[in-house]
């Protein structure tokens, strides 16, 4: 599936069209600093690629899915 990045994923700039690739773990901390805000409830954080091979661990609420 591919996403839109909502904020940078270190090397991956936000905009960026990237392929989600396999589940990583969960993200249990948010702060206010992230987009989407602070959370009480855990998220999927998955593996995603950019065209250029770079490889990042998003969080799913830093993702916009592309239809």
């Amino acid at each position: 599936m591919k996403a839109k990045l909502l904020r940078d994923a270190g090397k991956i700039p936000e905009g960026t069209e990237v392929e989600i690739a396999t589940r990583a773990g969960t993200n249990e901390q948010r702060s206010d600093k992230d987009v989407g805000g602070r959370s009480t409830m855990a998220a999927p954080v998955y593996e995603v690629t950019d065209d250029r091979g770079n490889a990042e661990k998003v969080d799913t609420r830093d993702l916009k899915p592309k239809r």
